[in-house]
C-alpha cells in the first residue's frame, strides 16, 4: 500500500510503497539522502491520498524509488550509454580503417606508376611524353599506354595499335575494356574505364611543352618534386588511354576543390601523390597552396621544410 512522504530537504511530496518502510535512499527530486519512516496503515486509499496532495499543491505526486530500483535503473542507463558509445566508436573506427586501406592501396598504385616512369626514363633518357602524336600533330595515346610494358602489361600493350588514336575503330575494343588494376583507384568499380592518376604538364614542370625532362634535371630534390598524383578527371576523360592530364596553368594549389583543375577530389581528406624518388605521400586538404605549387616544379628552388611531406 502506498503512503505519502515529504522530503525534509526540498519539501516535495512523493508516493512511497509500504515495502520501503524504514529504508534509506535518495530523493528523486533533489537527489539528497533521505530515510523513510515506518509507515502505519491509514483509512485513506491511494487515490484519496493523491487527490488530497493534488488539491493542496496543484501538482502531481511523484513516486520515490527505492535504492535497489534506483541502482537497477542506473545500471540500465549505464549499459545503454555504453552500448551506444561502443556502436558510435566502432562505426567511426571502421570508417577510419576503411579510409586508411583505400589511401594505402592508392599510394601503392602511385609507387608502381612512379617506378615505371623512372624505368622508362632510364631506358629512353627522359620521362615519356604526356601524349604521343602522329605526323600531323594529332594526339594518339596517353603516356599510360607507353608504360604498360613496365607494369607487367606486355600482352595488353601488344594489342594496342599505336599508329592510330586511342579511340579509333582498331583500338575500340581496348578503349572500352576495364582499366588495368594499377591505373584504377581502389574506391572505384572494377568496370570503370577512367583513371585518377595523372601527370602535371606545362611550363616549369617535369613535362613542359618542349618535351619531358630527365630525372637528372631535378634540382629541388627528388623527394620534394611531384611526379604523379591523383586528380578527379572523370569529367574530362572517357578511358585511361585518352591523353588527359592536369595543366599547371590551371592549378590554383587547392586540393579537391576544383575537380578537373586541381589535385585531389578522389581520396577523402586530401590527395595521394608520388615523388620522383618513387615514394608515395598523402597531402591533407589543408596543405597550403604555396606548398602544393612548389612541389610541382623540379627546379623552382622554393624553400620547403625537410619534413614537408612527412610532418612529425
Amino acid at each position: 500500500m502506498p503512503y505519502l512522504f515529504t522530503c525534509p530537504h526540498c519539501q516535495s511530496r512523493t508516493e512511497v510503497d509500504e515495502a520501503f518502510s524504514g529504508q534509506s535512499g535518495r530523493c528523486v527530486v533533489c537527489d539528497r539522502p533521505i530515510t523513510l519512516p515506518d509507515f502505519a496503515p491509514t483509512e485513506h486509499s491511494e487515490d484519496a491520498q493523491l487527490a488530497a496532495v493534488d488539491a493542496r499543491s496543484g501538482t502531481k505526486s511523484r513516486r520515490l524509488l527505492g535504492p535497489w530500483t534506483i541502482a537497477a535503473l542506473l545500471l540500465l542507463v549505464f549499459i545503454g550509454v555504453g552500448l551506444w558509445t561502443l556502436i558510435r566508436v566502432g562505426s567511426t573506427t571502421a570508417a577510419r580503417l576503411r579510409e586508411g586501406r583505400i589511401r594505402l592501396a592508392s599510394q601503392r598504385n602511385l609507387e608502381a606508376i612512379a617506378d615505371a616512369l623512372n624505368a622508362y626514363a632510364s631506358d629512353h633518357g627522359t620521362y615519356p611524353p604526356p601524349m604521343t602524336r602522329n605526323a600531323d600533330g594529332k594526339p594518339l595515346h596517353s603516356w599510360r599506354v607507353l608504360l604498360l610494358p613496365y607494369l607487367g602489361e606486355e600482352e595488353l600493350y601488344r594489342q594496342i595499335n599505336l599508329d592510330e588514336p586511342w579511340n579509333s575503330e582498331a583500338n575500340q575494343a581496348i578503349a572500352y575494356e576495364p582499366t588495368p588494376s594499377v591505373y584504377r583507384h581502389p574506391q572505384t568499380d572494377s568496370w570503370m574505364r577512367e583513371t585518377p592518376y595523372c601527370l602535371i604538364t606545362g611550363p616549369g614542370t617535369l613535362f613542359p611543352a618542349t618535351g619531358p625532362l630527365s630525372p637528372s634535371r631535378v634540382v629541388d630534390g627528388k623527394d620534394k618534386t611531384l611526379l604523379v598524383a591523383e586528380a578527379n578527371l572523370q569529367i574530362q576523360m572517357t578511358s585511361w588511354l585518352e591523353p588527359v592530364d592536369l595543366d599547371v596553368n590551371g592549378i590554383a594549389g587547392s586540393i579537391g576543390l576544383r575537380p578537373g583543375s586541381d589535385l585531389g577530389g578522389v581520396t577523402d581528406g586530401g590527395v595521394c601523390i608520388a615523388t620522383v624518388d618513387a615514394k608515395s605521400h598523402f597531402l591533407p586538404q589543408a596543405t597550403p597552396p604555396m606548398v602544393v605549387r612548389a612541389l610541382l616544379t623540379p627546379a623552382g628552388q622554393e624553400p620547403l621544410a625537410d619534413d614537408v611531406l612527412d610532418p612529425r
